[in-house]
């Protein structure tokens, strides 16, 4: 049972421990280790190759600009380490070698050298003779770059960046049909056909401890005195108590107030650089930092926390800092008097759909106006937030928008279900006999939970911040922080709510949508929906009407995919005595399932980013603005994609698999807990349609990996 026990809580730390296996072999394998295709019959006309000398040594091969390998045929930064080499002739004397991404760049190569070698216009990939009357020079990064004609150089200095895009190979198609393959052996073999292995499953792997149905203690908002107790907490055994662990100093250092305003200021200070950094820098995306640490550093790492820290994000919010220290004018210790007009918040808002409505906003905006490439909207996206934050605490009770509005919060909540921390009492009975209650109300030294939450009957991480205030008003030292399985949360059968349902569907929604924009499927689809729309409107008008046609359409569609599954799934198990009361808490109760889904294929789509584009923090480091700085030495780094694309595939392939298993996983659970014993006919029909949903989510999720991705930044 112990070995089990760290089986369960260790998983996610060996699949970070794969990924980072897989990541370093991929840039120390030998080069040439996919076999190096070699020109011996003089195919490459060779008077069209560099006048620069020979180089032989792999390691200090170069090819492209300034220096650095570049896939000729995609225009990729590539690493020599990944063994994709096409060499002209055999002789390694004079012989010439290229390096690609992958074997399809290198093949394309080989089959006609001529079409990429050469002098080409940067805008129209023409060739341009040496003696050419039309061709120019133009300068971008202190680098210049021939054009053919004066015209092609006005368009190449209005978007230089643009015409770096390259386009990064999807899934093979092998891989992602064996992909296919396997989710339906998993799904149908393994869940389904095989009851008596289902309940092993379920019975071993049950990663949450107790079923037993937990509706969560509560405050509304403001009032602070609303308590419903509820039956202490089954101990669970896949839990590690970490503060336990933790020699007596080292404990009071982790949940001292000092140590959380050291880790906000911290904080403070990137937020406070991407915000100057966007609004007074360069306006170019490739040498300001800002884009690159929002979009790419912090967005992806935002998901990889969740995943092995909960709520730590809230943790350390510079959004948060800010506004608490202006409102309570301190810095760590508790003020008894803020200058906040601690006005309840709106009733009707007691819920998210505010924060909801903020982030399918927030996509439209990101992806129709094209602020990922902005510094300056960048910045002023981030102000945005900062600013519907400070007003809320001045005018609301503790932190309303952070339980109810907060848009990063909210998501991060839903996934935080499956999250390998929690904050949690270690004994439900001595919550329940505490008079004082000093976690909701406050103690001398701390505040009552801000965001309205019983700490002692808590069950989800949906709503709790991770403060920590808890831990230091608790009169008993009875709360404490423990490691977990992941997807913890969601073996719980907590109440469902109809927000959370929908917020679920839609991260669902836009986490497909994100790598569809990025698709030639995408360009096609606007293209069609922009002959409909009548010419009378201006051209910009008309792609942005056809954008969020199209954006629209894409985040109804999975809902209504979903809502006609639910529906047969209802009828069909219209026999089985444990059927919920009505459609809607079928609804409801079977949309935490996607979650596992959303969150894999949402850390799948964007490893690719951190991996390949975020090497060049390094170097931007040191020249945060653009203004030509080196702070750190840095400032000419240029260090190659961290990872391969095939050993990237894998990775993604393996990212996806995991999130479907956990979603037929938690759809088993979801199903226990809708039919309790019961195991009649109707209840075993009424899955099926659920397990087909899941199926479909993820194949569509493999199929979006496997299309090419139209990367545009000069970063790669």
């Amino acid at each position: 049972m112990m070995i089990g026990r760290w089986i369960k809580i260790g998983f996610p730390y060996l699949v970070l421990s794969g990924i980072v296996a897989l990541v370093v072999w991929s840039n120390v394998r030998s080069a040439g280790s996919d076999g190096t295709v070699t020109d011996t019959t003089g195919s490459v006309d060779r008077s069209l190759m560099p006048d620069a000398p020979i180089v032989q040594d792999v390691a200090t091969e170069r090819s492209g600009r300034g220096g650095y390998l570049v896939d000729p045929v995609c225009r990729m930064e590539v690493n020599a380490a990944w063994g994709f080499v096409y060499q002209s002739g055999s002789d390694q004397d004079t012989a010439r070698k290229w390096y690609f991404c992958t074997s399809a760049c290198r093949d394309e190569f080989a089959a006609n050298p001529d079409a990429y070698l050469g002098e080409r216009c940067m805008v129209c990939n023409a060739r341009i003779d040496a003696n050419s009357p039309t061709a120019v020079t133009a300068t971008y990064l202190d680098r210049p770059y021939r054009l053919c004609t004066e015209e092609h150089r006005v368009a190449f200095k209005a978007d230089p960046a643009a015409y770096f895009m390259h386009r990064m190979w999807g899934i093979p198609d092998w891989l992602y049909y064996v992909s296919i393959a396997v989710v339906l052996l998993v799904s149908f073999g393994v869940f389904e056909l095989s009851d008596s292995i289902g309940r092993w499953f379920v019975q071993h792997m049950q990663f949450g401890g107790g079923a037993s149905v937990i509706v969560s203690p509560t405050i509304s908002a403001g009032s602070g005195s609303s308590l419903q107790h509820s039956a202490p907490r089954p101990a669970t055994a896949a839990r590690w108590d970490v503060l336990r662990a933790l020699p007596g100093m080292l404990r009071q250092i982790a949940v001292s107030r000092v140590t959380r305003f050291g880790v906000q200021f911290a904080m403070v200070v990137f937020f406070v650089t991407i915000i100057a950094a966007g609004l007074f820098g360069n306006q170019n995306p490739a040498v300001n930092i800002a884009p690159l640490l929002t979009w790419t550093i912090w967005w992806c790492g935002l998901v990889v926390l969740i995943m092995y820290a909960g709520k730590a994000w809230c943790y350390m919010c510079p959004w948060d800092a800010l506004a608490g220290w202006m409102e309570r004018l301190r810095l760590w210790r508790k003020s008894e008097e803020g200058m906040g007009l601690g006005l309840k918040w709106p009733r009707r808002l007691r819920n998210i759909w505010l924060a909801t409505f903020l982030f399918v906003g927030l996509t439209w905006i990101e992806l129709g106006f094209g602020i990922t490439m902005s510094p300056r909207a960048t910045a002023y996206v981030a102000l945005g937030m900062l600013v519907m934050t400070i007003v809320c605490v001045f005018l609301f009770d503790r932190k309303s928008f952070c339980r109810y509005g907060c848009l990063v919060g909210r998501v991060s909540g839903l996934y935080a279900l499956f999250g390998g921390v929690e904050f949690r009492s270690r004994d439900g009975s001595i919550c329940q006999s505490c008079k004082t209650k000093e976690c909701i109300k406050g103690s001398e030294t701390a505040y009552g939970c801000p965001t309205f939450e019983y700490p002692g009957g808590l069950d989800v991480n949906t709503y709790c911040i991770q403060c920590g205030e808890c831990l230091q008003s608790c009169p008993h030292d009875n709360m404490t922080v423990r490691m977990r399985p992941w997807g913890a949360d969601l073996a719980e059968v907590h109440k469902p709510r109809q927000d959370e349902a929908y917020l679920a569907l839609l991260m669902l929604a836009i986490s497909g949508f994100h790598g569809l924009t990025m698709t030639p499927v995408w360009g096609a689809m606007t293209s069609g929906i922009e002959q409909t729309i009548p010419t009378v409107l201006g051209g910009r008008s008309v792609a942005m009407l056809a954008f969020s046609l199209g954006m629209a359409g894409l985040m109804v569609a999975p809902i209504i995919v979903y809502a006609v599954l639910v529906g047969m799934s209802y009828l069909l198990s219209a026999a089985g005595a444990g059927k919920p009361t009505s459609y809607r808490e079928y609804f409801v109760r079977y949309a935490y399932c996607v979650l596992p889904i959303a969150l894999f294929y949402h850390l799948a789509h964007n490893l690719e980013h951190m991996l390949m584009e975020g090497p060049k923090v390094f170097a931007l480091a040191s020249d945060p603005f653009g203004w030509g700085w080196n702070l750190f030495g840095t400032a000419g780094w240029r260090i190659p994609p961290l990872v391969s694309l095939d050993v990237l595939w894998i990775i993604q392939v393996v990212l996806v698999g995991i999130g479907h298993v956990y979603s037929l996983w938690a759809a088993r659970n979801i199903s226990r807990a809708v039919f309790a014993a019961d195991e009649s006919r109707g209840s075993r029909l009424g899955q099926w349609p659920m397990l087909l949903g899941m199926i479909a989510f993820s194949v569509f999720s493999l199929w979006l990996l496997k299309q090419p991705m139209e990367m545009r930044t000069s970063a790669m």
